[in-house]
């Protein structure tokens, strides 16, 4: 996930500040690449790098980016699209069209793109694509049309429908005619990418998530619906939906990725985690635990709920190290075992001879879980592990996935715990039984897709059933086939 965002301010002269700031509040969503690009009266200019927003842009970049005067900025935030990053695909993009146009653009974008090798031979007659980055080609396709059709929203339509089915997006662009520098912000038809808007102090700020807009002390005035598109210019601010879709959210944004503080379909997302530990108490009832720890830092909303609920202690028992890597992209299961140990400490006079109940967003592969936060909390001296879940068993893969073949689904925690069988005709209690045997505790409690809808609201919920945005005429045949052995066993 990445986090992008886009101002519209002429004659705010703290405009680059408030890009890097507004950037910085969702360092959460990346931290492999960052980048910014400003639009003046006299055209683009564009600073990228490898590493977090602090390490790329530096005192010197914001002092000359401001000196520019700057009408529009976008930035970006790079999830690690790759194992190794790499400075070319790193964000905001300018378009480069081998055939003089009306425009330049640079482009930045969350999302991603399902079959993109054919439409980038679509664009190569027209297009110097000059990375491998997926929202250099959904750029193309906005600025091919942008040419076409001029600014406005029919140059939106016609790329949201041009990717309906194949892509979610939330993409923030400059464009310069020559005469200024305009900012356009869109999103995919079915809004599974968040964005959203506001109005500070008479600039406009798009962003991939409401702290945002609170890190520059203004208020979300809403979040983006299904191919909503804003563009700002000279013209004031123009704003219309191109097409009408039924929304489908991305749900695990609002239990993972967000930050607590964010607004996710008008509900604080530290409200849905904690809405979840409170559902998760009333699904399961009783509890053998002594205390309650959170398995950081995602998981601190949805135990701050089980604590409350359980009315036990709370206690941060379980660090995350300031030393540790980030383990989630690591392809190697065994690899990330190891290095997932590094991550925690535990507090022993607050875990020894203790029943625990472990509060966690999700269980993915299970390698955190499996070889890291559980056994330092078994290393620490409890006794009796609970691992509460605040997602629901997780037996698909994100359609993000999909390029690495069926291993991405042979690999899920629960596929794992019935390797040989398949786990789509057990029930809860057995899913339960088999997931606490993989990961090496005594218990494990998940939540069910019931429970989370009533508190997160309808959405995707991809990886529980199969709900992707995606149409099933983009899908693998390996995925084809076990959803229906999915469905023929529900």
């Amino acid at each position: 996930m990445d986090g992008v965002v886009g101002l519209y301010g002429p004659g705010d002269r703290e405009l680059v500040s408030k890009a890097f700031l507004a950037t910085g509040a969702c360092q959460h969503r990346g931290k492999a690449s960052a980048g910014i690009a400003v639009g003046n009266r006299s055209g683009l200019y564009v600073h990228k790098g490898i590493g977090r927003i602090a390490e790329v842009i530096d005192y010197d970049v914001n002092r000359l980016f401001k000196g520019l005067e700057p009408e529009t900025a976008i930035a970006n935030i790079g999830y690690t699209k790759r194992r190794i990053a790499e400075k070319s695909n790193a964000e905001p993009l300018e378009i480069y069209p081998r055939a003089a146009g009306s425009f330049r653009m640079v482009v930045t974008m969350d999302g991603y793109l399902i079959g993109d090798r054919e439409l980038r031979e679509e664009l190569e007659p027209e297009y110097n694509l000059r990375s491998d980055n997926k929202t250099e080609i959904v750029g193309a396709f906005l600025h091919k049309y942008l040419n076409e059709e001029g600014i406005g929203f029919e140059a939106g339509r016609r790329l949201v429908d041009r990717l309906h089915g194949r892509a979610t997006f939330s993409l923030v662009a400059i464009v310069h005619d020559g005469t200024e520098s305009m900012l356009i912000a869109i999103t995919d038809d079915r809004a599974f990418e968040p964005l959203c808007f506001a109005v500070i102090e008479g600039t406009v700020v798009v962003s991939s998530e409401s702290c945002s807009h609170r890190r520059l002390h203004g208020f979300t005035d809403h979040e983006f619906d299904g191919a909503e598109m804003i563009i700002c210019s000279s013209k004031g601010i123009q704003r219309a939906r191109v097409r009408q879709e039924p929304a489908m959210p991305d749900i695990f944004q609002a239990v993972y990725y967000g930050n607590v503080g964010s607004l996710f379909r008008g509900k604080e997302i530290f409200q849905i985690r904690r809405g979840l530990g409170l559902g998760l108490v009333e699904q399961y009832g009783t509890s053998a635990a002594d205390v309650v720890i959170p398995n950081p830092e995602s998981g601190w909303g949805v135990t701050v709920g089980i604590a409350e609920g359980l009315k036990k202690p709370l206690y941060p028992a379980l660090i995350k190290l300031p030393q540790a890597v980030r383990t989630f992209q690591e392809g190697e299961r065994k690899t990330r075992s190891y290095e997932v140990g590094l991550k925690f400490g535990g507090v022993d006079s607050l875990l020894k001879d203790k029943n625990v109940a472990m509060g966690d967003d999700s269980i993915v592969r299970g390698s955190v879980s499996q070889g890291g936060s559980v056994w330092v909390v078994y290393n620490a001296g409890a006794k009796y592990v609970e691992f509460w879940v605040s997602y629901a068993p997780m037996i698909f893969p994100s359609f993000k996935e999909w390029h690495r073949g069926p291993d991405c689904l042979k690999e899920l925690a629960v596929r794992r715990a019935f390797e040989g069988d398949n786990p789509y005709d057990k029930g809860l209690d057995e899913i339960n039984t088999a997931v606490a045997r993989l990961v090496g505790v005594d218990e494990v409690r998940y939540n069910s897709l019931e429970l989370i809808r009533k508190v997160a609201g309808e959405g995707s919920f991809q990886a529980l059933d199969a709900s992707y945005p995606i149409s099933e005429s983009h899908w693998p045949v390996w995925l084809l086939r076990e959803v229906e052995r999915f469905h023929r066993y529900r």
